[in-house]
C-alpha cells in the first residue's frame, strides 16, 4: 500500500506546536513524543511503580473482551499483562454507531502500530489498548453516521433511533433491534452493492444482535476488526473498572479544591503563553459526575458541600457512598485521564487535536495524584485517495495537500481562469465582416433585378444565422465542459473535503469497505504509516 506522508497545520495552535516540537507547548507536558528517549524514560519509570490490582485488572479485562467475542490474540494480550514490565499504549473514543467517523479507526490502527514498534524497540512488551468512553451522555454526538448521497451533492446524516430521556449513559441505553435494522438498510440502500456487502452486512447484523447497547455494538464490530491484532478493549463503565479506580476517585475528592487550583494555575500559563483555552475551568467544578436515579449529573463544589441537581452531599458522605457503591461514580474530562493513569501501566497516550490540548493542563494534576503524565503522543490523520480520484488531481493540477489547506482559494482562482466565451469578439467580427462586404453586393443585385431583393434578404439572413448557429453550439460545448469540470471539482470537494471538514471526521469506514472489503483494515494496519505528526496520504 502506497502511503505519502505531508505536513498539514493543525486547527488548534498548542497541538500544532507541540508536534512541531517548540519548547512553549512542550513545557506544559513530561515528555518529548517523537524522541525515543522519552520512551526508555518513560519504562524506566512505569518500571518502579507497582500496580498491585493487576491480576484484578487482567481478569476483568479478560472477561469483558471475551464476552465482546474479542480474538484469542487479543486475550493473550491481555495475560501478557501479567508479567510487571508488561504496559500499554492506550487511546480512546466515544462509542459511534458503526464505529462512527474514520478517525476512530486511525485511533485503533495507531495503538497496534505503536505497540508493536514499541516492543521491539524496548525489547519489552506493549499491549494496545482502546478506552472506550461509553459514560458519555451527549447521544448526539455518537447517534448518526454521515455517508455521501453521491459524490456531488454532499453528505447525508443519518441518525440512528435511541431513547435519550434523561441524562443516561449511552452504555445504558437499550439497542432497539428494529431501528437498528432501520438504520442499516439506510445505510446499505445508499450504496452500491459490491461483492463485499454481503459479509459486512452478515457482520454488522451479527454484533447488532448480540448486543444489548449501542456501546456493545461498537465494542463488537472493534473486535470483529482489530482483534486478531491484539487491540485490547475497555469500557470506561464496567462494575470492575469502577471498583479498581475507587482509589483515586477518593484521591479526587480529597483533594478536590487544590485539583481544581492546579487547573486554574495551568489554565494561567495557558492563556500568557497565548494559547487558546481548551477547558472551561471553573473553581467550583469537582470534575466528577453522580449516578443519581439512573440518570449521570455532574457535581459541583460550593465550599465544604458538594451539589447536584437533586441533592447536597458534604464530603464525608462522598466518600462513605464511594466505598458503598463506586460504581455510582464517574469520571469527567480531567478525572478520566487520572482513572486511566491509574488502572493501568501507560507508556504512552494516544489523543487527537483537542485532547492533546486537554492533556495540557493535567502534568500538576497528575503530581498532586501521585502519578506521573505519561508520554502524550498526537494521533496520525489520513485521507483515502482511490484512484480516480487520484486522477482527477492531476486533471486540475492540483494536489492533495492544497485542497486539504487551501481548497476555497484554489476553486476560486480556478473558476476566475475559465473563459465563458473565448471567441466573442471574434465571431462579432465575422458577422459584421459579413455584412460589410456582402450588404454592397446585395445593393447591386437589387439595383439589377429589384424582383430578387427579398431572396438576397433571406441570403444574408442565412449565412449570419450559419455564423450565430456555429456560435451557439460552441458556447453550449463550452458549458458542457464546465459542467463536467464543475462536477469533478464538488466530486473531489465531497471526498476530500466533505462539508467543509478532513475526511475522516466525517466519512465512516464502511463506506471505503463496502467498496475494497472488510480486508482494508488489515491493510491499514500493515501500511508504512509514519507517527511524526505528519498527515497520510493512503492510495487505494
Amino acid at each position: 500500500m502506497r502511503v505519502d506522508h505531508i505536513k498539514l497545520p493543525l486547527a488548534n495552535r498548542l497541538a500544532q506546536d507541540y508536534v512541531l516540537g517548540k519548547e512553549s507547548a512542550l513545557a506544559f507536558f513530561g515528555y518529548h513524543p517523537y524522541e525515543f528517549e522519552s520512551y526508555r524514560k518513560r519504562l524506566q519509570w512505569l518500571r518502579g511503580q507497582t500496580f498491585p490490582h493487576r491480576e484484578k485488572l487482567v481478569n476483568g479485562l479478560y472477561s469483558y473482551n471475551e464476552s465482546v467475542g474479542n480474538h484469542p490474540a487479543a486475550l493473550e494480550r491481555i495475560r501478557s499483562l501479567r508479567c510487571p514490565d508488561t504496559c500499554v499504549v492506550i487511546g480512546g473514543q466515544q462509542a459511534g454507531v458503526m464505529t462512527g467517523p474514520l478517525y476512530t479507526i486511525y485511533k485503533a490502527i495507531h495503538l497496534i502500530q505503536v505497540a508493536k514498534r514499541l516492543s521491539e524497540e524496548l525489547k519489552t512488551e506493549v499491549v494496545p489498548v482502546f478506552w472506550i468512553a461509553g459514560e458519555d451522555h451527549d447521544i448526539d454526538e455518537i447517534d448518526h453516521l454521515h455517508w455521501l448521497v453521491d459524490k456531488e451533492r454532499g453528505l447525508h446524516k443519518e441518525r440512528l433511533a435511541l431513547d435519550k430521556k434523561g441524562r443516561k449513559s449511552a452504555s445504558q441505553l437499550p439497542l432497539d433491534k428494529t431501528a437498528c435494522q432501520n438504520f442499516l438498510e439506510a445505510f446499505f440502500s445508499a450504496h452500491t452493492e459490491t461483492v463485499y456487502t454481503p459479509q459486512i452486512r452478515e457482520m454488522l447484523e451479527q454484533t447488532a444482535a448480540g448486543s444489548a447497547t449501542p456501546v456493545e455494538w461498537f465494542a463488537r464490530i472493534m473486535a470483529q476488526l482489530f482483534g486478531k491484532h491484539g487491540l485490547v478493549l475497555v469500557e470506561s463503565s464496567l462494575p470492575f473498572v469502577r471498583e479498581l479506580e475507587q482509589p483515586m476517585f477518593r484521591r479526587v475528592i480529597e483533594q478536590n479544591e487544590r485539583i481544581a487550583r492546579l487547573l486554574k494555575e495551568a489554565e494561567g500559563r495557558l492563556a500568557a503563553g497565548g494559547y487558546p483555552l481548551q477547558l472551561n475551568v471553573e473553581e467550583r467544578q469537582a470534575n466528577l459526575f453522580l449516578y443519581e436515579n439512573g440518570e449521570r449529573m455532574v457535581l459541583e463544589r460550593h465550599g465544604e458541600r458538594f451539589i447536584s441537581r437533586h441533592a447536597v452531599y458534604t464530603r464525608e458522605e462522598l466518600l462513605r457512598l464511594l466505598d458503598e457503591d463506586p460504581r455510582r461514580f464517574s469520571a469527567n474530562v480531567v478525572s478520566r485521564g487520572l482513572m486511566q493513569e491509574h488502572l493501568f501501566p501507560t507508556l504512552a497516550f494516544i489523543g487527537g487535536p483537542g485532547e492533546v490540548a486537554y492533556w495540557a493542563y493535567y502534568r500538576d494534576v497528575f503530581a498532586a495524584c501521585g502519578l506521573q503524565l505519561p508520554i502524550v503522543l498526537p494521533r496520525m490523520s489520513v485521507t483515502l485517495l482511490e484512484g480516480a480520484l487520484e486522477r482527477l488531481l492531476a486533471e486540475f493540477g492540483v494536489g492533495v495537500e492544497q485542497v486539504l489547506t487551501g481548497f476555497a482559494e484554489w476553486k476560486r482562482e480556478w473558476l476566475s481562469r475559465q473563459e465563458r466565451h473565448p471567441l466573442e469578439k471574434q465571431f462579432a467580427a465575422a458577422r459584421d465582416s459579413i455584412l460589410a462586404v456582402y450588404r454592397p453586393l446585395v445593393e447591386e443585385v437589387v439595383r439589377l433585378d429589384p424582383g430578387m431583393r427579398g431572396l438576397a434578404e433571406k441570403n444574408v439572413k442565412f449565412l449570419l444565422e450559419q455564423v450565430s448557429f456555429l456560435e451557439n453550439r460552441l458556447v453550449r460545448s463550452l458549458y458542457e465542459r464546465e459542467e463536467i469540470a464543475q462536477s469533478r471539482l464538488r466530486r473531489m470537494e465531497a471526498v476530500l473535503l466533505p462539508d467543509g471538514s478532513w475526511q475522516e471526521r466525517k466519512l465512516s469506514l464502511f463506506t471505503f469497505a463496502n467498496k475494497y472489503g472488510l480486508s482494508l483494515v488489515d491493510r491499514l494496519v500493515d501500511a508504512p504509516f509514519s507517527h511524526d505528526g505528519s498527515h497520510q496520504i493512503v492510495y487505494l
